[in-house]
């Protein structure tokens, strides 16, 4: 895989100024009538749409459009739906996925009140972690439509299983 190229360290002043940034400085109460749903945005897949910033591991993740196994190849991908939202489109649900092996490789050192922080369409967002879970690949109740602008990363589970990892 190529995806832990795109993971970089982020420099201590990056890190500083990011924990100067409060939660929802740049963020919006929104309704769901006022969303752009991902699947109507004109990106090409795979290119490179945001910067994914934790400043709890000090890494930076490029993030690019889509999700499928070639861009998830390159880095952290955009799930693209009718249920999903850019962080700059009116909020909305944003999903980032990553492979366990590669650029998530130290997601389970994350723990609740962590800051997430995304650059995207030359504006900061910043999301608190408030839930983290375990469940099934077929689980559909997580990718779904919400009210109020959330971030959720999603990768496979456990993080040291070989091989295709049951959950996520």
């Amino acid at each position: 895989y190529k995806g832990k190229s795109s993971a970089q360290e982020l420099t201590t002043d990056e890190i500083k100024r990011f924990e100067k940034i409060e939660s929802n400085q740049h963020t919006t109460e929104t309704t769901m009538n006022s969303q752009v749903p991902s699947s109507q945005m004109q990106y090409k897949e795979g290119e490179k749409v945001a910067v994914l910033n934790i400043p709890k591991i000090a890494k930076k993740f490029s993030v690019y459009w889509g999700a499928n196994d070639t861009t998830l190849k390159k880095g952290v991908g955009m799930f693209v739906s009718d249920s999903t939202t850019t962080p700059s489109e009116s909020g909305g649900h944003t999903v980032l996925s990553g492979h366990r092996d590669t650029v998530f490789t130290n997601l389970g050192e994350l723990k609740e009140m962590d800051n997430l922080i995304v650059e995207d369409d030359n504006k900061i967002y910043t999301y608190e972690i408030h839930k983290m879970w375990i469940t099934n690949a077929d689980d559909r109740t997580v990718i779904v439509k919400k009210e109020k602008p959330t971030l959720t990363l999603t990768t496979c589970y456990p993080f040291d299983f070989i091989g295709d990892a049951p959950d996520r």
